[in-house]
């Protein structure tokens, strides 16, 4: 299926367009048995030369809310769960996993760059959303660990109940698992080989990383992903773990008894000696 970009799609001012390219996009995901959408994206065009600006839908907060809006309507309509990014400020490409600090105030925050995803989040409250950060800093603090960002205004702020994932969790050098679990981060976003792993032990790291687990659970019981659960049934995968621990050990029972009446057969004739 051939979906147009983002920009194209803005260009049209088209609501019920932008909400059928999430729905043409929503019901190739069901196809696959995919819950989740990395999408949309709703960054907004700072400059003609952003490297991702055929991604986002303009330069207008406004209008790249009302589009956004649609298309992650389109996916909680469908039970897929969108990550919205990228959270926050991610408007160019250049050094932006490499230590870039994007400097900013909070009226040009909340008037445009925050716009679409307070929109989302406000509209889409009853469904389930996911929030995926992005790599460069506000200030001197990596988005990801921003607890003033993920916690103050996204959750307390807009009332966000979904999980937050990292952008790619690459061996950048300043990426800490410890520090954005504790920032509002539930999960990250890597592959085999990166070492987004949690070294704090701590009681309040504990604390965190429980409540982390509570949010990612939320987003996927709330998702396509329960569809067809039914409560107290066994899944299918369950029975063959019971069938082969059963068929092990009857096996294992077996072979004590064969052991067992080894041995009494040798002290018997033993005995006859």
């Amino acid at each position: 299926m051939q979906i147009c970009s983002e920009l194209l799609i803005a260009q049209t001012w088209n609501v019920e367009l932008a909400y059928a390219a999430g729905d043409g996009i929503s019901r190739e995901l069901e196809d696959f048995g995919f819950d989740g959408w990395y999408g949309p994206s709703m960054n907004l065009h700072r400059s003609a030369f952003g490297g991702r600006d055929f991604e986002y839908y303009s330069e207008d907060g406004v209008l790249s809310a009302q589009m956004a809006m649609a298309e992650a309507q389109a996916a909680v309509d469908h039970n897929i769960y969108p990550y919205l990014k990228h959270f926050i400020l991610n408007e160019q490409e250049i050094n932006r996993n490499a230590l870039l600090c994007t400097w900013f105030t909070e009226q040009s925050l909340r008037e445009l760059y925050a716009k679409p995803f307070e929109a989302c989040v406000k509209a889409n409250l009853d469904g389930a959303l996911a929030i995926m950060s992005s790599y460069n800093f506000l200030g001197t603090t990596w988005t990801a660990e921003s607890r003033d960002l993920l916690y103050g205004i996204l959750r307390e702020e807009w009332g966000f109940r979904g999980m937050v994932l990292s952008d790619y969790f690459g061996n950048y050098g300043y990426m800490d698992a410890d520090r954005a679990v504790r920032g509002g981060t539930d999960i990250m976003l890597g592959t085999a080989g990166n070492d987004a792993v949690m070294t704090d032990l701590s009681a309040t790291s504990v604390l965190a990383m429980r409540q982390a687990a509570k949010n990612i659970l939320y987003t996927v019981v709330n998702s396509g992903a329960y569809d067809d659960y039914v409560p107290g049934a066994i899944p299918d995968w369950k029975k063959i773990l019971y069938g082969a621990d059963a068929a092990l050990g009857a096996v294992w029972i077996a072979l004590e008894a064969a052991a067992v009446i080894s041995y009494r057969k040798k002290v018997e004739r033993k005995a006859d000696r």
